[in-house]
């Protein structure tokens, strides 16, 4: 894949890339019923679609979009479609990049200090929800915009007072849930309200939860989980504090302690976690969830070490689920 010659800098630090996900059907960029099947991929504070295109025994990238994302003060709500790459989609944005990066350079905020010289809003997470056709960012800013598949921004998603950057966001099945994991250690609930043409969304803030992991620790990510078939009645949440904390996903208001707290271990801070639904089987007819761990301080040239562990259903005394 070619840059444009404004991109072309050999003294350039490499981008930093948090967000890959393969999607199956972006919706938005065609009328027709054909399934547009992208990668998207974050680089600074970008988010890009590529085409994934095989040729002979090489697979080559194709830019089919970008998106970028300035201070939501901006024209757009901050965000504007572009593209980085000679092939990409030339569009004319009501904010050019180049105005976008006049624009940054003299505002009196500054996100990260002396380390972010440029301004410029980080992508720390991005997330495509078939479910309801958006796309959600979390930012350096502190804040989520939710994007349609025509790049347009159609809400921002902040907590007043919150000025501390976001790490993480998760998506429910359904699309109409949404979870932002905070640098300080929270997890936030929203409840998303997106309109039929996903042409709107009206989000509300539906619980703080705090408690379970340390203050000012940052959480890394959050999972919606729930037994197979049915409704993702909890949702999971982990961090640097080497915690794995399980929440009641319709909880409502401020949160002080999670259900159960299903893993501590300071010393082994936690980046990634997946779950898998287990089978019900004759010889663990117990075990519900197994949950997949990844993370700590002994990475050598080996790899990462990842932990499975198992989540049991355990009846209490007073017969409930826990």
């Amino acid at each position: 894949t070619k840059l444009t010659d404004e991109d072309e800098d050999a003294d350039a630090d490499p981008p930093q890339v948090y967000a890959l996900q393969f999607i199956n059907h972006w919706k938005g960029i065609s009328n027709d019923d054909k399934r547009n099947s992208f990668l998207l991929s974050s680089s600074d504070d970008f988010v890009h679609l590529w085409d994934v295109q095989k040729k002979d025994a090489a697979i080559d990238l194709v830019e089919v979009l970008s998106i970028r994302f300035t201070l939501v003060a901006h024209m757009g709500y901050g965000v504007s479609v572009s593209r980085v790459t000679d092939k990409g989609l030339n569009t004319e944005s009501s904010l050019s990049c180049q105005a976008a990066c006049d624009q940054q350079e003299t505002d009196a905020s500054r996100f990260g200090g002396e380390r972010n010289p440029d301004n410029l809003v980080f992508v720390f997470d991005a997330s495509y929800c078939e479910g309801n056709g958006l796309l959600g960012v979390a930012l350096s800013d502190g804040s989520v915009r939710l994007v349609n598949g025509r790049g347009v921004c159609v809400s921002v998603l902040t907590l007043p007072g919150c000025q501390s950057h976001l790490t993480a966001l998760a998506w429910d099945k359904s699309g109409n849930r949404l979870a932002s994991c905070v640098a300080t250690g929270h997890l936030i609930l929203w409840a998303t309200n997106v309109g039929t043409n996903d042409s709107y969304a009206n989000p509300t803030c539906e619980a703080v939860l705090e408690g379970g992991h340390m203050i000012g620790r940052p959480l890394y990510g959050a999972k919606y989980i729930g037994m197979k078939g049915e409704e993702e009645k909890l949702v999971v949440s982990w961090g640097v504090d080497g915690r794995l904390c399980l929440w009641d996903s319709s909880s409502q208001g401020n949160i002080s302690q999670p259900i159960r707290t299903l893993l501590s271990q300071d010393d082994y801070p936690v980046y990634a976690v997946d779950v898998a639904t287990v089978p019900t089987a004759a010889a663990q007819p117990d075990i519900m969830w197994r949950v997949a761990v990844g993370g700590g301080r002994d990475g050598n040239f080996l790899g990462i070490p990842v932990f499975l562990h198992d989540v049991k259903n355990k009846k209490e005394p007073s017969d409930q689920t826990v």
